[in-house]
């Protein structure tokens, strides 16, 4: 995951909390609007309001004066209530004095002219006629360091302008250091004077031998569930990358708060946005993937990054060959993250503060732009692709049973053992009953605990793989058994369901009378008692063939209790299916889902209504069977539950190799594929 840092990281509700001007900085605002002369404190006052979007805006509580609502750019509204604190200082007496200023340099204002602020030039300015003054006066803000690299003066501890020495940059730069230490985002603030009105096409040349007002320290808290979201992605074999525009001092405390970073990485795991492309990018703008190999690994934090450096980064992940190939997700709210958003295998974009045009470009959009909901969507997405898995795996046991039975039944027996519409009864269990059971089941939090699938792992994974062949064989002996080994051949009974008192020509498991066609079952006869054709019939049983071929057709128990332990074998085994990691325990977690439970109830008043009500169970092909039969064909089913437990004993290496070939273990970005016991 490639992951902005402002309002997803972080709470996006900055707060400047410290002030560099004048020389020093002091640990409070309050100090420093104490300290601070009264004529500077309205010129950094001026310069704020002035060269910020008319967009951004401060709702305040009218009774407490606490801030209620920011309104547009983050950065910009917190910019906004240092300088309604320093106005209110100077005697300003409205509620939100910022609004003054905005009254006194319209946005409409014909001396009013502005540069805007770029992601290549991390800086805008804007310039106005000071009221009361025929000059001109240039605001920049922007990026602290790159500010600081155009200013040629600075105001002194005397409020003074005065040269901007050597001594003082690298005094200014140390304060950059400690602020972006503690985790503050910092912005420079800087003015220049001018005669008559400049050519603001230049900007280069304009925004030159500025005027050093002071430093700001913005401070954006961590949102409180990131860092165990955080921790959740690495258990869950998910790399965190940070993609922002602060220094990497900054970017580095904030990494650390948020746990992409450890104190113990090594600064390979920091670059720049510059460092990153000059390494990575080729004379012809390509990605050289030799050289991107060797940083992409390490790298957790692309700091003062443009939009283009996370789409070459995205980019970069994808077409890389050093590792397991990669699943790419990526965070954005702005315009010129929408290529990024569109390149990526997923795209977050953000709910509040993003833009329509990154809305559009992205997968999935983030309404609380909260990084732990980006994690939660991970988890939903694994729950899905598992209960997928789930009804896989329940379906293909269930047709590899059923077909079975149907080859058998008419290879051996001349007819299925289940007829049509029995078929089509499991036919629902499979596809309607099973799909609503099994794909209802919600993220459980160990889903997480595992490490991800690469992208060209078979959907059916070796514990699913011993699950369904092991099951299936197991119904297909109890079916056998039933088929063949269940029901007495006597020709010469009248009662459909038992023998009585008649000849017994092969006595078979139970008491009930056998269902098998008489095709099959002649083969126990005396010859003096087959059926034959008719032309051979002198001195014969002529009245078998004739009995027998009309009671084939007639609903029996003997049929009605292979296709109910078919059925219920099928039902347990649903219980079975919600397990498709080798899990010995099929019933964790079952009671949390209420809606299988109630599935499961209706498929067997189903099952159990189809074959007691009369009429009903007629055209089913059935007939009803006793109390101790329902009892018998339930505790038949429910052998598939310890059935379960032996069959999750199996060691995989007992499956063929050609199942398993693609199951092996690697590495890449420190994530083990999938590992089998």
């Amino acid at each position: 995951i490639c992951s902005d840092k402002t309002g997803t990281l972080t709470t996006g509700k900055m707060t400047v909390v410290k002030v560099w001007t004048c020389g020093e900085a002091d640990e409070t605002i309050a100090a420093s609007i104490l300290r601070i002369p009264s004529a500077i404190q309205k010129l950094l006052a001026e310069a704020i309001v002035v060269n910020t979007s008319f967009k951004s805006d401060v709702e305040w509580d009218p009774v407490s004066g606490n801030v209620m609502k920011y309104t547009g750019n983050d950065t910009e509204c917190a910019m906004l209530c240092l300088s309604n604190k320093l106005l209110a200082a100077q005697g300003f007496k409205s509620g939100n004095p910022y609004k003054d200023v905005r009254q006194t340099y319209p946005l409409d204002d014909l001396n009013r002219h502005a540069i805007s602020f770029s992601s290549d030039r991390k800086r805008m300015s804007t310039l106005i006629v000071p009221q009361g003054s025929n000059s001109f006066r240039l605001y920049t803000k922007g990026a602290s360091e790159i500010v600081l690299g155009l200013c040629k003066w600075m105001i002194d501890r005397n409020g003074l302008v005065v040269e901007l020495t050597e001594e003082w940059k690298s005094h200014i730069i140390e304060e950059i250091g400690k602020f972006s230490d503690e985790g503050l985002r910092t912005l420079s603030i800087a003015y220049r004077d001018f005669d008559q009105l400049p050519n603001m096409d230049e900007e280069e040349k304009v925004e030159n031998d500025l005027i050093m007002i002071g430093l700001l320290g913005l401070e954006d808290p961590v949102r409180p569930e990131v860092p165990e979201a955080i921790r959740v992605c690495k258990r869950a074999g998910i790399v965190v990358r940070m993609v922002t525009g602060d220094n990497p001092r900054t970017a580095a405390a904030i990494a650390k708060k948020c746990g992409i970073l450890s104190d113990n990485d090594d600064s390979a795991t920091i670059m720049t946005g510059s460092d990153f492309r000059e390494k990575v990018l080729d004379e012809h703008d390509e990605i050289n993937m030799e050289e991107f190999d060797k940083v992409w690994v390490d790298l957790r934090v692309l700091a003062r990054s443009s939009p283009l450096d996370k789409l070459t980064l995205v980019t970069g992940i994808q077409q890389s060959k050093a590792s397991t190939p990669q699943v790419v997700a990526v965070t954005g709210d702005g315009t010129n993250d929408a290529p990024a958003l569109k390149k990526a295998d997923v795209g977050f974009a953000m709910g509040i503060t993003g833009t329509q045009v990154a809305q559009n470009a992205a997968d999935i959009i983030v309404l609380d732009d909260n990084f732990a909901s980006i994690v939660q969507a991970v988890k939903w997405g694994r729950c899905v692709y598992d209960n997928i898995c789930k009804f896989l795996q329940f379906q293909l046991t269930v047709n590899l049973t059923a077909c079975a039975i149907a080859v058998a039944g008419a290879s051996i027996l001349t007819k299925s053992p289940l007829n049509v519409i029995q078929l089509l009864w499991v036919n629902m269990i499979m596809d309607s009953f099973a799909s609503l059971a099994l794909a209802t089941e919600d993220p459980r939090p160990n889903l997480l605990n595992r490490k991800p699938y690469p992208r060209t792992q078979p959907l059916l994974s070796p514990y699913m793989l011993r699950s369904l062949l092991c099951h299936a064989t197991w119904q297909l002996i109890i079916l056998c058994i039933f088929i063949f080994g269940v029901g007495d051949v006597c020709p010469n009974s009248h009662d459909l369901n038992y023998c009585g008192n008649a000849t017994i020509y092969h006595d078979n498991i139970g008491a009930i009378k056998s269902g098998r066609p008489a095709a099959f079952d002649s083969q126990y006869l005396s010859s003096a008692e087959n059926c034959v054709p008719v032309e051979e019939r002198v001195g014969k049983a002529a009245d078998y063939c004739k009995q027998e071929v009309e009671e084939d057709s007639k609903p029996n128990q003997h049929n009605a209790m292979i296709f109910t332990v078919f059925v219920l074998m099928q039902l347990f085994n649903q219980i079975n299916a919600r397990k498709i990691h080798g899990e010995w325990n099929a019933f964790t977690g079952i009671l949390d889902n209420k809606f299988f439970l109630s599935v499961m109830g209706l498929e067997f008043a189903m099952q159990l209504l189809m074959v007691e009500i009369p009429g009903v169970n007629t055209a089913v092909g059935c007939t009803g069977m006793t109390f101790g039969q329902w009892v018998l064909c339930i505790f038949i089913g429910a052998t598939e539950l310890p059935m379960h437990l032996l069959v999750s004993r199996v060691p995989l290496r007992w499956l063929p190799k050609r199942f398993t070939s693609s199951y092996g273990s690697g590495e890449g970005d420190g994530i083990p594929l999938l590992n089998m016991k």
